[in-house]
C-alpha cells in the first residue's frame, strides 16, 4: 500500500529529474499495480507544467482467473462476484479524481480509463492523498 509521503516524495524526485531530451516529453511512473498506474509527465511544450495522470484498467491476470476453465462453478462464481468488488472499488475511485478536479477520458473500449490534471506548481496533500488506490 502506498502511501501520501511516498506518493508526494516520487512526485517532486520527479520534478527536479530535468527531461532526458529536449523534443521529448519526460514521463515518470510514480505508482503502479496491476489496476493502477500513476503518472508525472513533464510537458514540453510548457516547460514549467507538470500533469498527472492516472491510469486505471482490467488486469489481465484477474481476467484470466476468472475466466479459467478447471474451477468449479461455485469458484468461478466467487471469483467474479470478488473481480466485481474490485471493478467497483476501482471505478468509484476514478469518480473521486473526478471530484478533486482530474479530468476523466477513456483511452480504450477495451477498459483503459483515466484522469488528470495539469499544474505549475506542487499539488496539496488534499489532492496526494486522493491518488492513493484503494487497496486491494
Amino acid at each position: 500500500m502506498m502511501t501520501l509521503s511516498e506518493l508526494k516524495s516520487k512526485y517532486m524526485q520527479a520534478l527536479s529529474t530535468p527531461p532526458s531530451s529536449e523534443d521529448e516529453e519526460s514521463v515518470c511512473v510514480l505508482w503502479q499495480n496491476d489496476w493502477v498506474r500513476i503518472l508525472a509527465v513533464h510537458n514540453i511544450d510548457a516547460p514549467k507544467k507538470w500533469r498527472i495522470e492516472v491510469e486505471v484498467s482490467l488486469p489481465s491476470k484477474l481476467m484470466s482467473t476468472v475466466s479459467h476453465q478447471s474451477l468449479s462453478n461455485n469458484q468461478a462464481g466467487d471469483e467474479v462476484k470478488r473481480f466485481v468488488q474490485e471493478l467497483i472499488k476501482h471505478l468509484e475511485y476514478l469518480l473521486s479524481l473526478g471530484n478533486e478536479g482530474l479530468i476523466l477520458g477513456v483511452m480504450s473500449r477495451d477498459g483503459l480509463w483515466t484522469a488528470y490534471i495539469e499544474m505549475d506548481e506542487s499539488p496539496p496533500d488534499s489532492l496526494f492523498k486522493a491518488l492513493i488506490p484503494p487497496s486491494m
